[in-house]
């Protein structure tokens, strides 16, 4: 794309997307460098389905020529981007992708194979911490396929793209702080410090539901992505579309430091053409085309994905999932098919034992206490199959888990899928009522709109032994 000529010298421009697939349309917003600064132009609906390039020439009167092209950064919907946080070793980056690629099979939905990934990590004093960002493989194909190649094109979550915006004409803070965003079908939260992502989440929005489910929905959206999260600020995104006006004043009476934000008129004066409401309503295009037009390198950029060799079928067979599941399987295979054969042998032991023991003066109060310390022993034992058979009470019918990670001295956290999120918050509240389960949250209910069914995850704390 080549850029027209004014007073004789070459300008610059960017244009900023955000991509709904769900409705199949693009948000765009176009910046230029003039002489006399900035210059903004849009927003403009773009459809998915027509020629996009063409579009953008035509919508914002760019040339048609590719001697100075114009940077594209596209924002994916977050609805169809998971983000997730995990520790990762020193090591250096050819050994580092293979790590994050084996860490990241413990969270991601799907087999890592099937998913881009686009990540970033901090080096801290005490850890080093992967922050990583996933969308399905033929979502991106989808996207990348309405472009031609020789096309300069950013592809990153559109949150990126709203914390630009809040970061450049907003009130913010350096300290770790969340930017909350409430529409009419989704809300997100993002964990930010310095203007960096550390940590996302997003839920969906009934907008028919009763306001207190909305409200615990919103509060466990909070508590999910950090759990300090009463001690940080969180400033709540202002716009013209405002469903729920009372929410922040409830989340203040829970204890969260709620502040309202929107763009500052004194921040905006430098971009001409640009209202403020526009700014507020259009954040995440807003601040990818800031990005694309500095040239800097953004994060979670799904376009330059560090990739390895692909795995072969041997590998893919006896990767580090399947083999943990699998020896997790037999391990406890071993331990029932053990632990039944020496009960039986203690068993017949302590009969012979009672039947011949009367000259040693052992009474039955005795053995009745010997057995009672034995059942307290074996109660700070995880019980496996316990657990099992507690989500087997507590599952509804038609619920399906697909994962389950339990690790001593962590959280237990399922995945699944579910018919309806009432069936997924049946399966919470069935958990919440037992005795043996604490901390039951609902994290990330998400529906498919291939499948319409909800994916969620489930974390919780069983007896002593997460912590």
């Amino acid at each position: 794309m080549a850029a027209e000529p004014t007073k004789n010298k070459m300008f610059e421009a960017s244009v900023g997307l955000q991509w709904s697939p769900a409705e199949k349309q693009f948000q765009a917003v176009l910046l230029r460098r003039r002489p006399e600064g900035i210059e903004f132009e849009g927003p403009k609906t773009i459809s998915a389905n027509s020629s996009l390039l063409e579009s953008l020439r035509q919508q914002f009167r760019l040339p048609s020529d590719n001697a100075s092209p114009v940077a594209l950064s596209v924002g994916i919907d977050s609805s169809h981007v998971g983000f997730y946080r995990f520790e990762v070793p020193a090591v250096p980056d050819p050994q580092l992708v293979s790590i994050i690629r084996t860490q990241a099979e413990g969270y991601l939905p799907l087999p890592a194979s099937s998913m881009r990934l686009a990540w970033r990590v901090d080096a801290r004093p005490s850890e080093n911490c992967c922050v990583l960002a996933a969308i399905r493989n033929e979502l991106y194909e989808q996207l990348i396929g309405c472009w031609p190649d020789s096309q300069p094109l950013s592809v990153v979550p559109d949150i990126v793209g709203l914390t630009a915006c809040w970061q450049a004409f907003c009130s913010s803070s350096h300290q770790e702080s969340v930017l909350l965003k409430l529409t009419r079908t989704q809300a997100a939260a993002i964990l930010v410090e310095e203007g960096r992502i550390l940590n996302a989440a997003r839920l969906d929005v009934d907008l028919e539901g009763p306001f207190e489910l909305l409200k615990t929905d919103v509060i466990q959206l909070l508590e999910s992505i950090s759990p300090q999260i009463r001690s940080k600020p969180i400033f709540l995104w202002e716009n013209k579309e405002n469903p729920f006006p009372d929410l922040a004043e409830e989340l203040k009476s829970e204890g969260f430091q709620i502040q309202h934000c929107s763009p500052l008129p004194e921040k905006i004066h430098r971009f001409r053409n640009l209202p403020v409401q526009t700014a507020a309503s259009y954040p995440e295009a807003l601040g990818l085309a800031l990005l694309a037009l500095d040239g800097a390198s953004i994060d979670f950029d799904f376009t330059i994905e560090l990739t390895e060799p692909a795995p072969t079928l041997r590998q893919q067979i006896f990767s580090a999932p399947v083999r943990r599941t699998a020896l997790s399987l037999l391990l406890a295979a071993v331990v029932c098919t053990v632990g039944l054969y020496w009960k039986d042998k203690t068993e017949l032991r302590l009969l012979q034992k009672q039947l011949t023991t009367a000259e040693k003066g052992q009474s039955a109060q005795q053995m009745l206490q010997m057995m009672e310390f034995r059942k307290q022993v074996a109660a700070v034992r995880p019980d496996i199959i316990e657990l099992l058979e507690i989500l087997r009470q507590s599952q509804p019918e038609g619920l399906v888990l697909d994962q389950f990670l339990f690790e001593r001295g962590k959280p237990v956290e399922l995945r699944g899928t579910a018919g309806s999120y009432e069936q997924a918050y049946e399966f919470l509240k069935n958990l919440q009522k037992r005795n043996e389960l604490r901390q039951a949250q609902l994290l990330e209910p998400t529906l498919d709109e291939k499948t319409k069914k909800v994916t969620f995850r489930i974390r919780f704390l069983y007896r002593n032994f997460s912590g």
